[in-house]
């Protein structure tokens, strides 16, 4: 699958963009200096998996394209 650029989002003053990689994954790059921060996965889980060195930064980046509609992601119900 080609790497598609999905937008970007803002957090704490600082811009950055979603790349999604994979289907459910998406790559983190901020926009001033053009440095991949780090990764999260969408699963059927509650919460992103984060893959970086700065995961708090990581996962409120991907809790704002959640919201902000960046991502191919849609909620599922879980049928028990």
């Amino acid at each position: 699958m080609q790497s598609v650029v999905k937008g970007m989002v803002q957090v704490h003053r600082v811009t950055y963009r979603i790349v999604r990689v994979r289907t459910g994954q998406y790559e983190v790059v901020r926009v001033l200096d053009d440095v991949r921060v780090g990764m999260f996965f969408l699963t059927a889980l509650q919460e992103p998996v984060i893959v970086g060195d700065a995961p708090d930064v990581i996962r409120d980046v991907a809790r704002a394209a959640l919201q902000g509609g960046r991502t191919t992601w849609s909620p599922r119900r879980l049928i028990a």
